[in-house]
């Protein structure tokens, strides 16, 4: 049975490889909210992985509002890039390697002395392994230990890695250690003006490049299961919750 499924990503080209990918491992054609960012991309929160991660703070209670809205939320994914984890200081803050003496007194992304870039935290963190697993479980617990509900049995948290772009590379390529790779839209995708017969226009995310990528990604998942843990661990946290 379809589902009402509210979807909080980094970008918009993030929530078009998210709604193509469930209505595959659910076998429906789902109803789906755009929670996060808002269409113009200029509203409360922002863009990108820190819009993610202040939506994930701001928005309580999100059971209540989950329950209110017409129509009723079933199940809201939240996604938020592995390279997060990889390269910015604040998703280290709480770690127990880190020495600060702000640390636990604000929420990080409120902190001052990163906003002015004199955060003295050093990345790669010393808490951490740059193994996937752990890079996934990081960021999942960054997110799960800032959404305020009691139960979370709704929420599906999604660390792709290093991107969704990842999973694109590994639909069409076959690269060792595909979600290793730094940046694979620009050291692979974008990389000259054609990505497998796809007219890419250098940096810029399109969405109608997008859709033909999520229709190849869709017709080739197996494949980038079995390429990507990440992949894989959100259809198994989908089957879990739909199915």
């Amino acid at each position: 049975m379809s589902k009402v499924i509210g979807i909080v990503s980094e970008g918009p080209t993030d929530y078009l490889v998210l709604k193509s990918v469930i209505d595959k491992i659910t076998g429906e054609e789902n109803r789906y909210l755009p929670l996060q960012p808002e269409a113009d991309m200029m509203g409360r929160y922002g863009n990108g992985w820190k819009g993610v991660w202040k939506w994930c703070k701001e928005t309580v209670p999100l059971d209540v509002i989950m329950d209110s809205i017409q129509p009723r939320i079933d199940v809201i994914v939240i996604q938020m890039d592995g390279d997060v984890i990889r390269k910015e200081k604040e998703v280290h803050c709480l770690c127990e390697s880190t020495t600060c003496a702000e640390k636990g007194k604000e929420f990080p992304l409120y902190c001052e002395q990163a906003a002015a870039r004199m955060c003295p935290i050093e990345i790669p963190c010393n808490s951490h392994s740059d193994e996937i697993e752990d890079i996934i479980n990081h960021g999942k617990h960054v997110l799960d230990e800032t959404i305020n509900m009691p139960d979370k049995s709704r929420i599906i948290v999604t660390i792709p890695c290093d991107s969704t772009d990842a999973w694109i590379v590994a639909a069409y390529d076959d690269f060792e250690n595909i979600e290793k790779i730094e940046d694979p839209w620009r050291s692979i995708i974008a990389k000259g003006k054609y990505y497998h017969d796809v007219r890419v226009r250098g940096d810029k995310k399109s969405i109608n490049t997008y859709n033909v990528f999520a229709e190849h990604l869709v017709d080739n998942w197996d494949l980038v299961t079995d390429k990507c843990y990440s992949a894989k661990l959100l259809e198994q946290e989908i089957t879990k919750v739909f199915i």
